[in-house]
């Protein structure tokens, strides 16, 4: 049995399709030839918003209409595809040909740019910059104060950190910067700059900045190679 749905009437739909059993709150946009896919949640209260509604309680309205009443929406252009179980919190942006796996969760203040996919199990966890054309891909944590550039690639697994104290009350970011390539199950410590075109191999820490154009390994991290030899041995592997 399909559970029913809820959209708002305060949303701004146009031709797009969404599955029977999506809950839309606010004022959220969702522009043309869109799929929002079953069981996903647009715009989603952030959490000091529906602890209010646990403690007033108030006119003993369904907890669908709560939410709606407090959420100021999710915008998502055309063409994006949101797959099922994606929760996507109010104030969030994302911009024309977006994808999601399943189980991705984007939380609040997060932009997505154009093209990019977030891969399944993935957590945004408020605040987060992604560039165009971004390919984040399975089961990646990206806590706020992050900035992703246009044309990176994050392996699965990838863990960024953002607190140099845990837990402190003052959280640094890290700024990944074009064109970046960061292998499965890397760690990226607080307060980092990996530079335009540098790759990161698989499994590394990353613990001081990162200069354009290179690839670094190890734990600590170490430049390895240039970036223009790395792309050589791949054509050669390609062949």
């Amino acid at each position: 049995m399909i559970k029913p749905g809820f959209i708002s009437k305060k949303a701004d739909i146009k031709s797009s399709k969404i599955a029977l059993n999506t809950l839309i709150y606010g004022n959220s946009y969702i522009g043309t030839n869109s799929i929002i896919d079953s069981y996903s949640i647009i715009g989603y209260p952030v959490r000091s918003k529906t602890k209010e509604i646990m403690v007033k309680n108030k006119n003993q309205k369904k907890l669908e209409e709560d939410f709606d009443s407090i959420s100021s929406g999710s915008s998502l252009g055309d063409y994006n595809h949101i797959r099922p179980y994606t929760t996507i919190y109010e104030r969030t942006i994302l911009e024309n040909n977006v994808e999601t796996g399943t189980n991705v969760i984007i939380r609040e203040d997060c932009v997505i740019g154009e093209g990019s996919i977030i891969g399944s199990g993935s957590v945004l966890d408020g605040g987060v910059r992604i560039g165009k054309k971004a390919r984040i891909q399975s089961l990646n944590f990206i806590p706020p104060k992050i900035e992703i550039g246009d044309n990176v690639f994050l392996g699965p697994s990838v863990r960024f950190a953002n607190d140099t104290y845990p837990v402190s009350s003052k959280l640094t970011g890290v700024k990944v910067k074009d064109n970046v390539i960061i292998g499965i199950g890397s760690i990226i410590l607080p307060g980092i700059t990996i530079g335009t075109g540098s790759i990161i191999a698989a499994g590394s820490l990353v613990t001081t900045d990162v200069p354009d154009n290179v690839v670094i390994k190890g734990s600590p991290a170490k430049i390895f190679m240039r970036r223009i030899d790395y792309d050589i041995k791949k054509k050669e592997y390609e062949k």
